[in-house]
Protein backbone atom coordinates (compact mmCIF):
# COMPACT_ATOMS: atom_id res chain seq x y z
CA UNK A 1 0.00 0.00 0.00
CA UNK A 2 0.94 3.46 -0.74
CA UNK A 3 2.17 5.86 2.51
CA UNK A 4 -1.29 7.81 2.36
CA UNK A 5 -3.01 4.76 2.52
CA UNK A 6 -0.92 3.13 5.55
CA UNK A 7 -1.91 6.57 7.46
CA UNK A 8 -5.37 5.86 6.37
CA UNK A 9 -5.15 2.50 7.71
CA UNK A 10 -3.81 3.64 10.89
CA UNK A 11 -6.43 6.01 11.73
CA UNK A 12 -8.86 3.56 10.87
CA UNK A 13 -7.72 1.40 13.34
CA UNK A 14 -7.02 4.03 16.25
CA UNK A 15 -10.76 5.07 15.23
CA UNK A 16 -12.33 1.38 15.80
CA UNK A 17 -10.36 1.14 19.47
CA UNK A 18 -11.86 4.29 20.11
CA UNK A 19 -15.38 3.49 18.84
CA UNK A 20 -15.04 0.24 20.96
CA UNK A 21 -15.05 2.25 23.74
CA UNK A 22 -17.87 4.10 23.22
CA UNK A 23 -16.73 7.29 21.70
CA UNK A 24 -19.52 8.95 19.86
CA UNK A 25 -17.99 10.63 17.55
CA UNK A 26 -15.24 7.92 16.27
CA UNK A 27 -18.37 5.67 15.98
CA UNK A 28 -20.26 8.74 13.63
CA UNK A 29 -16.91 9.24 11.68
CA UNK A 30 -16.27 5.45 11.25
CA UNK A 31 -19.64 5.19 10.19
CA UNK A 32 -19.13 7.67 7.34
CA UNK A 33 -15.90 6.26 6.35
CA UNK A 34 -17.72 2.82 5.76
CA UNK A 35 -20.98 4.14 4.48
CA UNK A 36 -19.45 6.02 2.13
CA UNK A 37 -15.85 3.95 1.70
CA UNK A 38 -13.62 6.63 2.33
CA UNK A 39 -10.22 4.61 2.25
CA UNK A 40 -11.75 1.34 3.06
CA UNK A 41 -13.86 -1.19 1.14
CA UNK A 42 -17.34 0.16 1.53
CA UNK A 43 -19.34 -1.63 4.40
CA UNK A 44 -22.95 -0.23 4.87
CA UNK A 45 -23.46 -3.22 7.62
CA UNK A 46 -20.69 -1.61 9.38
CA UNK A 47 -22.02 1.86 9.09
CA UNK A 48 -24.91 1.12 10.11
CA UNK A 49 -23.82 -0.87 13.61
CA UNK A 50 -21.94 2.31 14.02
CA UNK A 51 -24.50 5.07 13.33
CA UNK A 52 -26.32 2.70 15.88
CA UNK A 53 -23.97 2.72 18.45
CA UNK A 54 -23.85 6.27 18.47
CA UNK A 55 -27.26 7.38 18.03
CA UNK A 56 -28.24 5.09 20.84
CA UNK A 57 -26.06 7.25 22.63
CA UNK A 58 -27.89 10.24 21.86
CA UNK A 59 -25.73 11.28 18.51
CA UNK A 60 -28.64 13.66 16.61
CA UNK A 61 -26.17 13.20 13.22
CA UNK A 62 -26.20 9.49 13.98
CA UNK A 63 -29.75 9.08 14.49
CA UNK A 64 -30.21 11.16 11.23
CA UNK A 65 -28.18 9.18 9.07
CA UNK A 66 -29.91 5.74 10.49
CA UNK A 67 -33.31 7.30 9.16
CA UNK A 68 -31.25 7.44 5.65
CA UNK A 69 -29.96 4.15 5.70
CA UNK A 70 -33.67 2.57 7.30
CA UNK A 71 -35.46 4.67 4.33
CA UNK A 72 -32.76 3.14 1.50
CA UNK A 73 -32.55 -0.15 2.68
CA UNK A 74 -28.38 0.08 3.37
CA UNK A 75 -27.02 -2.10 5.90
CA UNK A 76 -30.06 -3.29 6.98
CA UNK A 77 -33.77 -4.17 6.16
CA UNK A 78 -35.86 -1.48 4.41
CA UNK A 79 -38.74 0.40 6.73
CA UNK A 80 -39.90 3.79 6.11
CA UNK A 81 -41.68 3.45 9.69
CA UNK A 82 -37.80 2.93 11.59
CA UNK A 83 -36.67 5.93 9.67
CA UNK A 84 -39.26 8.38 10.11
CA UNK A 85 -38.49 7.11 13.97
CA UNK A 86 -35.15 7.97 13.94
CA UNK A 87 -35.38 10.90 12.50
CA UNK A 88 -38.04 12.24 15.33
CA UNK A 89 -35.74 11.45 17.97
CA UNK A 90 -33.00 13.32 16.44
CA UNK A 91 -35.11 15.91 15.79
CA UNK A 92 -36.85 15.95 19.37
CA UNK A 93 -32.56 16.26 20.57
CA UNK A 94 -31.61 19.35 17.99
CA UNK A 95 -34.62 21.16 18.78
CA UNK A 96 -34.12 20.41 22.60
CA UNK A 97 -30.54 21.73 21.88
CA UNK A 98 -31.31 25.35 20.73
Amino acid sequence: PSAAQEEVDEAVAMLNEAAAQGHVEAQLYLGDTYGFGYGVGQDYGRAFELYMQAAQQGDVLSQYNLGIMYRDGKGCEQSHERAVEWWAKGGRRSRAMF
